[in-house]
């Protein structure tokens, strides 16, 4: 029996924690864990199917947020038997650990959205009790839906786990049938912003079926750089998951559902991976540092990421226990106003993940990031060696010929400066996040359009009773209001599907999908319920959205805004 690792060590050699269940031979027959304590466990492993050479395996975690009922993750179940066969021929014992998920694109627009950010903690939660609670020595985790990249990453960083993560894949964007969307392929986010133009009356019924479809061809996470995308490009760029894997798609077009060869070569090449960390005794901590969150933070921008990746860096960075002094949101944007925005994906470009992968991929978008003096050079990785040392061999944007996915850092997409940034103001005095995408000179005041309800605002979006100049206010509906933070994308694609994403800004302490593009202001902070000064917007307030200057400001003076303050705010029945 061989543990595969580059020790060429036996697995006995990689068993460590996991002697603390399945009893250690070396202890006295009195001492915890010896294997006179530990004969019940075994017993009960037996009953399991266990065999006697498995007692002297290390246990590794297979962790795999599953439903077979949403795109993103329903191949989780298949890679991890694919994960597992490869971790036991490697001389591992497979514990599997199936946890919730919560899809993002299926609660859109209902109260389950509630239910998405949490289901982060939840994912996180059940992951570190299946792994602390059997004592494995390590764990490889999948990521997929929104919340389960970030989930598969915390409890490693949390109790300082052995292992590693694993994005299952973006889909394929969609094909219009009558090609009728020009060069523009479908996606997730083409769906919501048709529900907003069709809500015009811009297109029929027939053609937002054709759209429902056609938008999402099979399994893979949204195909676009929303949320899924950008969290698995940051887990890959802070080292936690293999390079290249990230863009990997989850299905092809000949076949949408089943998983595709190169995925299967991701699980093997992360099971040897994991083998190699674990004769290393290298362990979480020692690859997420401030360091690698500020790679990770870099192509963010770089790609023009989700606003909700400064949720999950955040609590990753918390999880792994690097103070705010080291790193916070303001490190954002301190980053944003260097790095340029070089990925012409959508919701901001045409182009997909799967553009991206054919050009080389996550490591081809930090190769031009590296030269540029952007990205921390000697962070440590999963591999076992440096990001640099990583990418040695990766080409440059440069020498990858004619082509308008990927652009150099000397000639951007857009500069830096100009794609999610920090505001403050006397309407969020803490802070509130701003996504621009690469839109140059956005500045905006108008009247404030109040709603204290999502679905109160997508009404009106849809009836045609916002106009062009007008401030929409969405409030509680933060992590206490709503409660749960759910996602504005509804509201938001509507404004672009009506034709109203240049002209009208929203001002929401919600937040907003990968998505979500246009004048986009969430994560404002104090929130409503919390008695944050968006609870005191009156309609016709005028609001004014600065992004250059970094402001968010309501025309009301101090004065103002105690007296209504003393009044009292009512929130939603």
């Amino acid at each position: 029996m061989t543990s595969g690792g580059d020790d060429g060590g036996s697995g006995a050699s990689l068993k460590h924690e996991s002697y603390k269940i399945t009893g250690d031979p070396r202890c006295p027959e009195d001492a915890p864990s010896s294997s006179v304590r530990m004969t019940c466990s075994r017993s009960n492993f037996r009953a399991a199917g266990w065999k006697e050479e498995d007692f002297t395996k290390p246990i590794v975690t297979i962790a795999a947020p599953y439903s077979n009922s949403m795109p993103c993750n329903n191949q989780f179940r298949d890679l991890a038997d694919i994960l597992a066969e490869e971790v036991e021929r490697l001389g591992g014992k497979a514990h599997l650990a199936l946890t919730p998920v919560i899809s993002d694109g299926q609660s859109q627009g209902t109260k389950a959205m509630r239910y998405s950010l949490v289901s982060r903690e939840v994912i996180a939660d059940a992951i570190e009790v299946m792994h602390e609670g059997y004592h494995a020595d390590a764990i490889i985790s999948l990521g997929g839906c929104d919340k389960s990249v970030p989930a598969a990453v915390m409890p490693l960083a949390r109790q300082d786990m052995i292992g590693l993560s694993l994005f299952g894949g973006p889909a394929l964007p969609g094909e219009h049938p009558k090609g009728e969307c020009g060069k523009r392929a479908l996606d997730p986010g083409k769906v919501m912003e048709a529900i907003g133009a069709y809500g015009r009356g811009l297109i029929d019924m027939e053609e937002l079926h054709t759209i429902e479809c056609a938008s999402l061809p099979g399994s893979g996470t949204c195909s676009a750089m929303f949320t899924a995308c950008t969290m698995a490009s940051a887990v890959e760029a802070m080292g936690m998951s293999l390079p290249g894997t990230a863009s990997h798609p989850a299905m092809t077009r000949g076949d949408p559902r089943s998983v595709p060869d190169q995925k299967r070569a991701d699980c093997a090449a992360t099971a040897r991976a994991l083998f190699a960390l674990l004769a290393n005794r290298t362990s979480a901590r020692k690859i997420i540092t401030r360091e690698s969150l500020e790679n990770a933070v870099t192509v963010v921008y770089a790609v023009g990421g989700s606003t909700n990746a400064v949720l999950h860096l955040l609590a990753i960075a918390r999880e792994a226990g690097i103070p705010q002094e080291q790193f916070s949101i303001e490190d954002f944007h301190k980053i944003g106003q260097r790095v340029p925005l070089i990925a012409n994906v959508s919701p901001h470009g045409p182009f997909h993940m799967s553009d991206i992968d054919r050009l080389g991929g996550i490591p081809v978008v930090m190769r031009e990031l590296l030269d540029a003096g952007l990205l921390h050079g000697g962070c440590l990785t999963v591999t076992g060696r440096t990001v640099a040392e990583n990418l040695a061999n990766t080409p440059r944007v440069g020498d990858l010929g004619e082509q308008q996915v990927l652009f150099r850092t000397s000639a951007p997409l857009a500069p830096a400066g100009n794609h999610i940034l920090v505001l403050r103001g006397n309407l969020a005095p803490e802070s509130a996040v701003c996504k621009l995408s690469g839109k140059l000179d956005i500045e905006l005041t108008g009247p404030a359009r109040c709603f204290n309800d999502e679905d109160d605002a997508f009404k009106a979006i849809v009836g045609g009773q916002i106009q062009k100049g007008d401030v929409i206010v969405i409030r509680y509906e933060g992590p206490k209001g709503a409660p749960g933070m759910p996602e504005m994308l509804g509201p938001g694609a509507a404004l672009v599907g009506a034709g109203l994403g240049k002209h009208v800004a929203l001002v929401t302490d919600g937040r907003f999908s990968g998505a979500s593009h246009g004048i986009m202001v969430g994560h404002v902070t104090p929130e409503a319920a919390a008695g944050g000064p968006i609870a005191l917007v009156r309609d016709g307030d005028m609001i004014t959205v600065r992004p250059g200057a970094r402001v968010l400001t309501v025309a009301l003076t101090e004065a103002e805004l105690e007296e209504r303050r003393g009044q009292g705010t009512r929130p939603p029945a």
